[in-house]
């Protein structure tokens, strides 16, 4: 199984650590509308931006991920 960014586990982190979207967004130089789509899985931040979103949240990258499972063909 490999580890994908999770925009649930992004919602999870930004919650429990009391951060709103438009300030989590102000920090990471990005709007609160990519911020809402990351959380819904919409779309997945660059990796620039992921350690910035991490760094922001005062998390490691790894906490914005979850397992995956392999999709059998």
């Amino acid at each position: 199984m490999a580890r994908q960014f999770s925009g649930r586990r992004l919602r999870e982190v930004r919650t429990a650590s009391g951060i709103p979207v438009e300030l989590l967004a102000l920090n990471v130089g990005r709007s609160a509308y990519s911020i809402h789509e990351y959380e819904l899985g919409r779309v997945t931040p660059p990796i620039n931006v992921l350690a910035r979103i991490a760094d922001s949240l005062g998390r490691p990258v790894d906490d914005l991920l979850a397992e995956e499972e392999a999709h059998a063909a």
